[in-house]
């Protein structure tokens, strides 16, 4: 079974949740939009159902204001006709009476005499008779117009038209017609419109992003009302709004979480590495020190007898010509050399025991420079030191020589056709640090990774422990070397931090 690391699993959570928290919102946004329907369904036909009712009222007060209207004029123009087939009415009688009456003006016409009597005068042009009963409303003149002719009465002599001022009744009628009350439903909360349509082909419509309708029919008509979704659309932002920040929040707590950890495992992924690194090196070391150690004991005292032999044979054997006696030198010369590298193998296998001695640091910094002086100016090298006198250092004299002769060594080694050595200290208030500035650095950028590597060398005859060794010297003193380059000058930068009198932890 695969084992994901923590900050995955982490990850894996965050999404999870997330997934669900989606799936949630989605669930009641649907959830919310068929229930904002269903209600905008039932509100929308409970307000249809209403706007029903108050149309047919309306148009039932209509038809009981126009009969109201019918059956008084047909009364007075009834009246008025029997008074005059009893005695004719004169024009200023029925003026009279129209005003009395509260009349716009009464008009007898004889078909009989051809005879036409108005009040008052010129009130109304119209000299014809229509079909007694008949009501008219002349919107131009603000008038209804009733024709009484008396058909039924006893004396059909005249017809008689009564007019009634239409001003009060068209403002009656108009605050309850159907488009006042509609235009009042439209003003309401949440309401876009309410129509009266004659189309009752269509029955339903779909609702669009900024309304819902519900369509009822009434007659040969059809009411539509439709509600508005702004509420609804808030409601919707808002819930939005809160997802988004709740789905943020919760991004930005996975990735930092996950980050935090994958960044803690990071950290003991790499200190475990390290850790197996500095056994494996240990467990080596301590392996290399017991093959070191038998190697010295089983080489070194037969090198020893051999490198004895040959410079008694030298020195006794006077007979030998000068090609044998150079061939002595290189046998004496390999014997040395082998004695070196078991030397320097066993250094590096071994650990340090430091002494605590007082070391002036320029007075040793000039005594292995001097061992290198002729080199130097054989090979035109320049070397500067800039070192003051007071610098005292705590630590193993022997293991320092070494250290700088074998830093030294390397640089002069570098520049075979000539260059420079720069040596230069500075004190803090604990430490001191030594810096070794020379050119002649060839090497890749690949390749001066492994300066402090065991056994790496550009060197034909190098044992590749150099630095190596000069290295552990260092860290035996409590110190730290580190090394800078510029592959485009071929200039190598060492610095070394070692602790000053008194002042080793």
């Amino acid at each position: 079974m695969k084992h994901y690391p923590s900050w995955r699993t982490n990850l894996l959570v965050y999404i999870g949740l997330i997934a669900m928290v989606v799936s949630y919102f989605y669930y009641q946004t649907r959830q919310a939009t068929r229930e904002f329907h269903q209600h905008s369904q039932s509100h929308s036909e409970i307000l249809a159902a209403v706007v029903e009712l108050n149309i047919r009222n309306t148009l039932l007060a209509q038809d009981g204001l126009e009969a109201i209207v019918t059956g008084s004029l047909e009364n007075s123009g009834r009246f008025i006709h029997y008074l005059d087939s009893i005695e004719p009415f004169s024009s200023s009688e029925l003026t009279a009476f129209a005003l009395e009456s509260g009349l716009a003006g009464v008009k007898i016409i004889s078909p009989t005499t051809d005879t036409t009597v108005s009040g008052p005068a010129d009130w109304l042009q119209q000299n014809e008779c229509s079909e007694t009963g008949s009501l008219k409303h002349l919107p131009e003149q603000q008038l209804y117009l009733y024709t009484f002719s008396g058909q039924t009465d006893p004396h059909p002599t005249s017809c008689v038209l009564v007019g009634l001022p239409a001003k009060q009744i068209e403002e009656t009628l108009a605050e309850i017609s159907v488009q006042r009350l509609l235009t009042m439903f439209n003003d309401l909360y949440d309401i876009a419109y309410v129509r009266l349509e004659s189309d009752t082909n269509k029955q339903n419509r779909s609702s669009s992003e900024e309304v819902t309708e519900t369509i009822l029919p009434m007659g040969d008509k059809q009411i539509v009302v439709a509600l508005k979704k702004a509420h609804f659309s808030k409601r919707r932002a808002h819930r939005e709004r809160t997802f988004l920040v709740f789905i943020t929040f919760l991004l930005l707590c996975g990735g930092f979480s996950s980050w935090w950890l994958y960044r803690v495992q990071r950290q003991r992924l790499q200190q475990t590495r390290e850790f197996e690194q500095k056994m494996a090196r240990q467990h080596e070391d301590a392996a290399l020190g017991r093959a070191a150690a038998t190697i010295t004991h089983e080489l070194r005292n037969p090198l020893n007898a051999i490198g004895m032999g040959l410079q008694r044979l030298q020195i006794e054997d006077s007979g030998l010509d000068s090609e044998h006696q150079e061939l002595i030198n290189s046998m004496r010369e390999s014997v040395q050399r082998s004695n070196a590298i078991i030397t320097r193998l066993k250094q590096y296998g071994d650990s340090f025991s430091v002494s605590n001695d007082s070391v002036p640091l320029k007075k040793l910094l000039d005594e292995v420079i001097m061992l290198y002086h002729i080199q130097c100016e054989e090979q035109q090298l320049s070397v500067t030191l800039q070192c003051e006198e007071s610098t005292v250092l705590q630590g193993d004299r022997v293991l320092l020589a070494q250290l700088f002769e074998n830093l030294i060594k390397n640089s002069i080694e570098a520049q075979v056709q000539g260059g420079f050595l720069q040596i230069s200290t500075r004190s803090t208030e604990k430490n001191c640090v030594i810096e070794i500035v020379n050119g002649g650095f060839r090497l890749s950028e690949k390749e001066s990774k492994l300066l402090l590597e065991p056994y790496f060398t550009s060197k034909t005859r190098g044992t590749g422990l150099g630095l190596v060794i000069s290295n552990k010297i260092v860290q035996a003193h409590a110190g730290t070397l580190d090394y800078t380059i510029d592959f485009n000058k071929q200039i190598i930068h060492v610095s070394i931090t070692l602790p000053l009198i008194g002042r080793r932890v």
